[in-house]
């Protein structure tokens, strides 16, 4: 069943790691992270931690583009250049041909994301007033992590239908409202309305809950040092990312190339 997924993943990951706009992303990136030292000294209160929350900001916003940015050319750029002919002539599924598109920029973003979380890590552990070793930095890269591979699946699933424009302002938005679908359940709840309670529920319970992902606060107050606060985001993750790449290769099993 993988003779045909783990090339295509193997050869995403060699695409998207030559990328050059991937490195301009990051070295921006690892610039921000590494500037959080002079920021935290022109900030009031716990130094130490503010670089934490700059630096987990920094990692969870670029990381986002990059999960976008790229995620949403994984089959039109295929497609545009024709190499999709050549890859479905071959005896590999249209199923395992999304998935292993996926799976490939997962593994670039997971790379990426390690490398900028032991960035502020060092950072962090170095700074002169206050800094030390925080493992809870990793467990809220982790979560980072888990969010940007629920995106790069959604982005996957725009990819399969709609312009790299339209995708890219589609998962867009599905972040966005990811971060305020709790919102959305309790000032449903609250307007009094039944009709607008069954939208927030409905909107709740159908888009991805991304705020269950987000442990940066956890990790600025010393409460995000263990690996089963991950548990439970991973299984959400697990079930809300088969859920979308299954759609993604249902309508990428119907797209007509003719």
């Amino acid at each position: 069943m993988l003779e045909g997924m783990l090339p295509v993943a193997a050869n995403t990951f060699r695409e998207t790691i030559r990328n050059k706009i991937l490195y301009a992303i990051l070295a921006f990136a690892l610039f921000v992270i590494g500037m959080t030292n002079f920021l935290a000294n022109l900030s009031f209160g716990d130094l130490a931690r503010i670089i934490i929350d700059l630096g987990l900001s920094s990692i969870h916003i670029f990381g986002v583009v990059m999960a976008i940015f790229i995620g949403i050319t994984l089959v039109s750029q295929e497609i545009d250049r024709k190499t999709v002919y050549i890859i479905l002539s071959k005896p590999v599924p249209r199923w395992e041909f999304v998935v292993g598109k996926a799976l490939g920029l997962c593994a670039t973003l997971g790379l990426i994301t390690l490398f900028m979380t032991i960035v502020l890590f060092i950072v962090h552990a170095g700074y002169r007033y206050g800094g030390s070793m925080e493992p809870g930095i990793f467990v809220a890269a982790t979560g980072i992590y888990m969010e940007l591979v629920l995106l790069t699946c959604l982005a996957s699933l725009f990819s399969t239908f709609t312009t790299p424009v339209l995708s890219a302002i589609f998962t867009l938005s599905m972040f966005l409202i990811g971060h305020i679908t709790r919102d959305l359940l309790f000032f449903g709840a609250q307007s009094g309305s039944r009709a607008v309670a069954v939208m927030g529920k409905t909107v709740y319970f159908l888009l991805p809950n991304l705020e269950l992902f987000n442990f940066k606060n956890n990790v600025v107050y010393g409460q995000a040092r263990s690996v089963s606060l991950l548990l439970a985001p991973a299984g959400y993750m697990v079930c809300y990312c088969a859920a979308v790449l299954s759609l993604a290769c249902f309508l990428f099993s119907r797209k007509d190339f003719k």
